[in-house]
C-alpha cells in the first residue's frame, strides 16, 4: 500500500518540479512529430489496394504514434540510466508526452471501429461489384484492423535503452563532517545513517570528521597558504579519514569513527581528506565524485585569514578538478547564515543549504547533493504503467460485427 502511495506521490512530486515550458513544449511536438510521420510515411508508402485513404490514413496516426512512443520510451530509458533526469525535471513532460502517443492509435482505432456499419463500410473499402465481394470484404478489412495492432511491438524495443544502466560506474563521495562542541546534536548523523541506506553498491564513501584534541589544534595552520603547501595527509595531525568501500560498510562504521573534538579547523580538515583520497585513490577512476561538507562553517584558526584574502581551496588546480565547486555541496548547521568558511564556498559556486537543523532537513539536503547519484525506479514504473494501459485499450478494441 505504502509503494502505491509513493508511486502516486512521485507524480506530485515530478509536477512539482517541472520545467513548466517543457511540460508544454514536449507534449506538442509529440504531436507535431506524429502527424509529421504519418504525412512522410503515407508519401513514402502510398500504395493502390482495396482499403480507402480513411482507414490508411488512420492506420498510419496508429502506426506513427506508436513509433514515436517507442521514441519516448528509448529516451526516458537512457536518460534515466544516465540519471540526466536531476537537473533537468523533465519527468512530466515525457509522461505527457507519451501518454499522448498512446492516445492517438486509441483514437484512431474507435474512429475506424465507427465504420463498421452497412451504411459506412464502403468509405473504407472499395466498392464491391457483387455480393459475394462485399461478404469477402468483411474479413478482410477486421484482418487489416487487427494487423495495425502488431505495432504495439515497437514500444517495447525502447526498454532496451535500460541496458545503459548496467554499466553504472563507480562514484566516489566524500563527507567531511564538523563534529566540533558547536555542532550539537545527532540529526546529522542520523540523516547520513538514512541517507547510506538510500546508496546502491556502486557508491565508495570517504569519510572524515574531526576527532581533536588540543595538541592537534596546536599543530594546525594560521592561513590558507601554509594549508594548502601541505603534501601528505599524515603531516596533518587534526581529523580522521575512513574508507568505505559500500554504503552499507559506511552505515555500519561511520558512526564508529567518533571522538570527542576540540575546535573546527574545517578547512584543513578537507584539506587533510583531499590528500588522503590521492593518497589512496589515484589510480581509481570514478564516474562521478562529489564533496559534501557539514559544518556551521566556524573555522577560528583561519577566520582572519579568510577575511582578510581570496586564496580558498579551490585555488589549488588539482583539488578543483577533482571535486569541482558545481559538485560540492555545503550542508550549513549555523542558524545565524553561515559562517567565513561557508561563504567562501558560496562565492566559489558550491551549492548551500542554509539553517538546516532537523532530520527531515539534513535528508533533503542529502538527498538534493546525491541526486545524480540516484535512479529513482519509479519513473520507470510510470513508463511501463503507460504503456502497459495504452497497450491494453488498444487491443481490446475490436470491430463491429456486421453482416451485408
Amino acid at each position: 500500500m505504502n509503494n502505491i502511495v509513493q508511486f502516486f506521490l512521485k507524480f506530485g512530486q515530478y509536477a512539482k518540479d517541472a520545467d513548466i515550458l517543457w511540460a508544454v513544449l514536449a507534449p506538442i511536438i509529440t504531436l507535431v512529430a506524429i502527424w509529421l510521420l504519418t504525412f512522410v510515411g503515407l508519401k513514402l508508402f502510398d500504395r493502390k489496394g482495396r482499403l480507402r485513404p480513411v482507414f490508411i490514413i488512420h492506420r498510419a496516426f496508429t502506426i506513427s504514434s506508436l513509433i514515436t512512443a517507442m521514441i519516448l520510451v528509448a529516451i526516458i530509458c537512457y536518460c534515466w540510466s544516465k540519471n540526466l533526469f536531476a537537473a533537468s525535471h523533465l519527468e512530466l513532460a515525457f509522461i505527457i508526452s507519451l501518454f499522448l502517443a498512446f492516445v492517438v492509435p486509441i483514437i484512431s482505432f474507435l474512429v475506424l471501429r465507427s465504420y463498421w456499419e452497412k451504411t459506412k463500410v464502403n468509405e473504407i473499402t472499395k466498392q464491391p461489384i457483387s455480393a459475394e465481394q462485399a461478404r469477402n470484404n468483411i474479413p478482410f478489412i477486421n484482418k487489416a484492423f487487427h494487423k495495425s495492432k502488431f505495432f504495439y511491438l515497437l514500444p517495447l524495443i525502447g526498454f532496451l535503452f535500460l541496458l545503459f544502466s548496467l554499466n553504472k560506474g563507480q562514484n566516489l563521495i566524500s563527507i567531511v563532517y564538523d563534529n566540533s562542541p558547536s555542532m550539537i546534536g545527532n540529526n546529522a548523523i542520523d540523516a547520513l545513517y538514512k541517507t547510506f541506506e538510500k546508496l546502491d553498491k556502486n557508491n565508495e564513501i570517504i569519510f572524515t570528521n574531526l576527532n581533536n584534541n588540543t595538541s592537534e589544534l596546536e599543530s594546525c595552520k594560521r592561513n590558507l597558504k601554509d594549508i594548502l603547501a601541505i603534501k601528505q595527509s599524515n603531516k596533518i595531525k587534526a581529523g580522521s579519514c575512513s574508507i568505505f568501500d559500500t554504503p552499507e560498510f559506511a552505515k555500519q562504521g561511520f558512526k564508529l569513527t567518533f571522538e570527542e573534538a576540540l575546535g573546527s579547523p574545517i578547512c584543513e580538515v578537507i584539506w587533510k581528506m583531499w590528500l588522503f583520497t590521492k593518497e589512496n585513490k589515484s589510480n581509481t577512476e570514478y564516474k562521478n565524485k562529489l564533496l559534501i561538507v557539514i559544518t556551521d562553517g566556524d573555522d577560528l584558526l583561519v577566520i582572519n585569514d579568510l577575511q582578510q584574502n581570496s586564496k580558498f581551496l579551490f585555488d589549488d588546480t588539482e583539488f578543483a578538478e577533482y571535486y569541482t565547486p558545481e559538485n560540492t555541496h555545503i550542508v550549513d548547521y549555523s542558524a545565524d547564515g553561515g559562517g567565513a568558511v561557508i561563504k567562501k564556498f558560496e562565492e566559489s559556486g558550491a551549492i548551500i543549504y542554509p539553517a538546516v537543523t532537523s532530520v527531515d532537513d539534513y535528508l533533503t539536503a542529502l538527498d538534493d547533493a546525491l541526486l545524480s547519484f540516484q535512479n529513482n525506479i519509479l519513473l520507470i514504473i510510470w513508463t511501463i504503467v503507460i504503456c502497459v494501459l495504452g497497450t491494453i485499450i488498444g487491443l481490446v478494441i475490436t470491430p463491429k460485427k456486421i453482416t451485408l
